[in-house]
């Protein structure tokens, strides 16, 4: 996993945060029986909770493991198919999903409220064949436009779009339940009105034979979206919702 990082974030993973509590904070990372750097904030508005939470992250060598469940191939059909082509990563942290797909021709802007998550991103340099692995090795080396920006998804002037597609990668799950419809909305309000709203939710308590539950899905189907068909083409706005476990 260290090897991994060094390829994609260079020979120093883990820089510096500047904050007052940066003794007590190494302190704590020390501290054998401490797992909470393990654990997402419980703010989805503290920048300086997330630049803690992604310096961990790169700390502790297990930065690696965003991309576990990154697979966009059928994405990449799908848009090329319909001729979409901006597309909006919310809640990005590290990923090179955005580098990605940007590679495969497409204008990415990716936006994330940490400062240290979006310059890390932004400075990363993965190999080729890393960049083709996230999109399923469909052709690449396009060269769309990329930018990396940070922000507050729920800021209307951040990142106004519309685009073309929105990416959700366990991000929106994050916010309270009776918050979630108002950062839904916010992401949706700056879709096309002829755009896919790809939303992964990961439901880690899942055991068999219950029912895999997506966070997100009530609030889409309340407000009457549309989920995605691959035999169908694209004429307005559909969902496609993606379950992981584990």
């Amino acid at each position: 996993m260290r090897e991994l990082l060094r390829r994609l974030f260079g020979r120093q993973p883990a820089p510096e945060i500047d904050t007052p509590r940066r003794a007590e904070h190494r302190a704590s990372l020390e501290s054998p029986g401490d797992f909470d750097w393990m654990l997402p904030p419980r703010t989805v508005v503290d920048p300086a909770a997330w630049d803690r939470y992604w310096h961990d992250q790169l700390s502790h060598g297990v930065a690696g493991f965003v991309h576990l469940f990154i697979r966009d191939g059928e994405l990449v059909d799908a848009m090329r198919a319909n001729g979409l082509r901006t597309v909006l990563c919310v809640g990005n942290g590290i990923s090179q999903e955005p580098r990605a797909l940007a590679w495969a021709g497409f204008d990415v802007t990716s936006v994330d409220i940490s400062p240290l998550a979006a310059k890390v991103a932004s400075d990363a340099t993965p190999p080729d064949d890393y960049l083709a692995e996230l999109i399923d090795r469909r052709s690449g080396g396009l060269n769309g436009r990329l930018e990396f920006v940070v922000g507050d998804i729920c800021d209307p002037a951040c990142c106004p779009g519309p685009y073309d597609v929105a990416i959700d990668r366990r991000t929106l799950q994050l916010w309270p339940d009776a918050d979630r419809p108002m950062a839904m909305q916010a992401v949706a309000n700056r879709l096309a009105s002829r755009a896919i709203f790809f939303s992964q939710s990961h439901d880690g308590g899942w055991r068999p034979p219950a029912p895999r539950q997506h966070a997100a899905e009530p609030w889409f189907v309340a407000q009457g979206w549309e989920f995605w068909r691959r035999d169908a083409p694209l004429s307005g706005r559909v969902a496609w919702l993606s379950t992981t476990t584990g």
